[in-house]
């Protein structure tokens, strides 16, 4: 989470950053601001004079997942219908599928993703 201060630092006053940054510590669960830290420095690369506002919006609307698997069979749960049930569970155990939908979701530009080994991190666009 160093990262995320400095690359305030780097945009802010260390007054305006430590305070934004510790109002990012109430506002959003720890492990939203380990996903922020993936994206921060694309954040302000895409757009130097970025809001607090905004980025306390994007750092509410990122996830963390062990693979694209889970996320995707999280997502299409989440709709809460038959449909949406049934696309879980062909996505289960089934990689073609995983990257089809995956895929389609990047290109519709739905989501970003930062990806590691064991861990998948989904900004909600």
């Amino acid at each position: 989470m160093d990262k995320v201060r400095e690359t305030f630092y780097k945009h802010w006053s260390k007054e305006k950053s430590d305070t934004f940054y510790k109002t990012l510590e109430s506002s959003v669960l720890s492990y939203k601001l380990e996903c922020l830290e993936k994206f921060i420095e694309d954040i302000f690369e895409e757009n130097p004079a970025v809001k607090r506002d905004e980025i306390l919006r994007y750092a509410k609307n990122m996830d963390a997942f062990t693979d694209a698997e889970e996320f995707l069979i999280d997502f299409f749960k989440c709709t809460r219908t038959p449909e949406g049930d049934a696309i879980a569970a062909r996505l289960e155990d089934n990689p073609e599928e995983v990257e089809r939908f995956l895929n389609g979701l990047l290109a519709s530009k739905k989501i970003r993703v930062k990806e590691n080994e064991n861990e998948f991190i989904v900004w909600y666009l």
